[in-house]
């Protein structure tokens, strides 16, 4: 038996999922995250910074947990099911990592995952060919065969990914997880809702994971399937207080490893609830307190700080060369400076804040041009709109990103990024 929260559960029940970084954590048989320590080599770093790992305490993500995993055991089980699940978030918020986590589920209950990436799928073509996976191209005909079936590469395109996912479901059930949504190409996008929309109605066992920025609504309409409506939205926000927490102090914990309240409370204070930077905080604290060390305290916080804010500011410039790529660097500006110490606004504030960008840029001044705008700094995670927001209420994006984006414009005067 092993200890699950304030029951117990039989050793045969409990499954354990490889992370990147070679250690391991134990979850139930609903994946949830009630971790009970860390296996193998207890010196070995299991705080997950790189981009799609999957933390070593999920916290906060119960909401996005229970409803896959309710969907993945339905799909065994033959029962009916929501067919598309949609995670979308601003970076950094753990999206891509909950793909990995859904992928890992899946596959402990025994069903078919396939992830991509929307730039792997630029084509419907390349959408077909890493669906089928043994695929052989005949060029001269521009044919595409799987087993026994050939389809020319047509118009009916669409057909020959019906077939090919039919195929595959009546192996056993089929999850198909796609990160950075954001970018899928508008036929690429078409073809895969439709397909999965005409299946489900066959009551096929097949679901569709997407993961992206908040500017994912605006992609999937124009593919012109009325998937989103359909769909279980399921947005991340901030971790609250205690969340946050969890997520520094759990891996230490379950290490044998004792972090102070004061060592937490700084490390969640300085993070704001942002997973990432918690993640950067755990495995700096991590490596410098060694690996023979008991506790973890305050003064271990003030001896990384440093190394933090350096990571944290590295972090900040990559968001920063985004906001000049979508030529955003003026109107990021403006929305900083309207914020001014508050953490929310309305659109009308906004609106306002954009209306002399949008007239230099010699825009029509209106409500699409201003919209435009604020969908693009949403993606780059500027600004969001939290779960629990009025519709017209947007917050700070990345925590800190916007004070640094001032004190970047008023360094020597500068207006735009180099």
């Amino acid at each position: 038996m092993i200890a699950l929260g304030s029951r117990l559960v039989p050793e045969r029940r409990r499954s354990v999922l490889r992370i990147r970084s070679g250690t391991a954590y134990t979850r139930n048989d609903m994946g949830l995250n009630r971790q009970t320590g860390l296996s193998g080599d207890s010196g070995a770093c299991p705080f997950a910074s790189g981009f799609g790992q999957i933390p070593p305490y999920f916290a906060g993500r119960g909401i996005q947990q229970r409803a896959a995993s309710k969907c993945l055991a339905a799909m065994r089980s033959g029962g009916r099911f929501e067919n598309c699940l949609i995670f979308w978030a601003p970076p950094g918020n753990g999206k891509s990592a909950m793909l990995a986590w859904t992928a890992a589920e899946g596959r402990a209950r025994g069903i078919q995952v396939q992830e991509y990436v929307a730039s792997e799928l630029a084509t419907r073509e390349q959408l077909i060919e890493k669906v089928a996976g043994r695929t052989r191209w005949t060029e001269r005909v521009g044919e595409i065969s799987l087993g026994s079936f050939r389809w020319k590469l047509s118009p009916r395109t669409e057909d020959a990914l019906d077939h090919i996912l039919m195929r595959r479901i009546r192996k056993a059930p089929l999850a198909l997880l796609i990160d950075e949504v954001q970018t899928l190409e508008p036929p690429v996008g078409r073809m895969i809702l439709n397909a999965v929309q005409k299946l489900a109605s066959r009551d096929a066992a097949i679901l569709l994971v997407l993961a992206g920025t908040p500017d994912l609504a605006d992609r999937l309409a124009e593919t012109e399937a009325t998937f989103w409506e359909r769909s279980e939205i399921l947005p991340f926000d901030l971790l609250s207080e205690q969340d946050a927490s969890d997520a520094v102090r759990v891996p230490f914990e379950s290490a044998g490893r004792v972090i102070s309240a004061e060592a937490v409370a700084g490390v969640v204070s300085a993070s704001n609830g942002y997973p990432f930077f918690l993640q950067i905080w755990g495995r700096l604290l991590w490596c410098e307190s060694g690996a023979s060390a008991t506790r973890v305290t305050k003064e271990d916080v003030n001896g990384v700080r440093s190394d933090f804010l350096q990571k944290r500011d590295a972090f900040y410039r990559l968001s920063l060369r985004e906001i000049e790529r979508f030529g955003l660097w003026e109107s990021a500006v403006a929305v900083a400076g309207a914020y001014d110490g508050r953490h929310d606004l309305h659109w009308p504030e906004l609106a306002a804040s954009l209306e002399p960008i949008v007239a230099n840029q010699g825009t029509r001044r209106d409500a699409a041009s201003v919209g435009a705008i604020i969908r693009q700094l949403e993606s780059v995670g500027f600004i969001w709109q939290p779960r629990c927001a009025r519709p017209d209420c947007y917050s700070r994006g990345i925590p800190g990103l916007m004070g640094y984006v001032l004190r970047e414009a008023r360094s020597d005067g500068r207006s735009s990024t180099n």
